[in-house]
């Protein structure tokens, strides 16, 4: 599932090669993906001589803004863009948006959770932290609303209401170069441990974007490209291996968490520390 860096990547290429061109048309090859298509509002703002002002993320969303409107897109499990080559429609591709100088992207989807949706200008109004923002992150960590919460950290770590954009990889990742077991109740971490989170996690992402996220399974690049950034995950999907930490003697272990796997340090995160 494409999260934050993945997200980030496809907006600095769209932006990079897209924004400031003057529309020509849309298209639409299904009615639906997670919810249908606001087809008559969504022409409107992809009509015919609107340019593309900005490309911008929202939390896990994409924002796509012409002088006639914005839409939010979210790319559920499978989405993704890609540049249209030919005048084919390829399988999976559910919406065509094309250029007056003979260019275009087209929004693929093979599993069809994602979504494209008006941008609404109130709910736009109600900002969440940013966790590429360190000063953020401390704010909100050190706030009554989080240190007294009886709760787990990765599950505040993934509340999209709170923090926008961080999944299950970056979680465990930064809670990992934290010493923060998953598991770990709010109300018993300590300040020292709440401000190596608030700097690992956007230390975590950055580094994502800068590698074009993460390849798990179908993601790609707007040029098709894998990230790079799985091969340099310290505890995802490394189940059993040895803790990369310097002078740690522990072993990668995973457990459940509301559906989602975790993975940690038996021993530089244990739950007692």
């Amino acid at each position: 599932m494409p999260e934050l860096p993945e997200v980030q990547g496809f907006v600095n290429a769209i932006k990079k090669s897209y924004v400031g061109l003057t529309l020509k048309n849309i298209k639409f090859h299904r009615e639906d993906l997670r919810y249908p298509f606001q087809v008559k509002e969504l022409k409107q703002i992809f009509a015919p001589g609107n340019r593309l002002l900005q490309c911008y993320r929202e939390g896990k969303q994409l924002v796509l803004e012409t002088n006639h409107g914005s839409v939010s897109i979210s790319l559920g499990m499978s989405g993704a863009f890609k540049p249209i080559l030919s005048i084919d429609v390829e399988k999976h591709q559910h919406v065509s948006v094309f250029f007056e100088n003979g260019e275009g992207f087209a929004y693929v989807d093979p599993r069809r959770f994602g979504f494209w949706k008006i941008k609404d200008k109130i709910a736009a109004a109600q900002k969440v932290c940013d966790p590429l923002q360190e000063s953020e992150l401390l704010e909100l960590f050190l706030s009554p609303l989080i240190r007294e919460k009886n709760t787990s950290i990765k599950d505040i770590l993934m509340d999209q209401k709170l923090i926008g954009g961080i999944g299950n990889i970056y979680a465990v990742e930064a809670l990992y170069i934290a010493k923060i077991h998953p598991l770990k109740n709010c109300a018993e971490i300590s300040v020292k441990q709440w401000k190596s989170l608030a700097r690992a996690i956007p230390e975590i992402l950055q580094l994502a974007i800068e590698m074009g996220g993460s390849s798990i399974s179908s993601y790609r690049t707007l040029n098709g490209d894998k990230g790079s950034f799985q091969h340099v995950h310290r505890v995802y999907g490394r189940t059993g291996l040895k803790c990369l930490q310097k002078n740690c003697s522990g072993t990668i272990e995973r457990i459940v968490q509301k559906g989602r796997s975790s993975w940690f340090c038996s021993e530089c995160q244990s739950n007692s520390k």
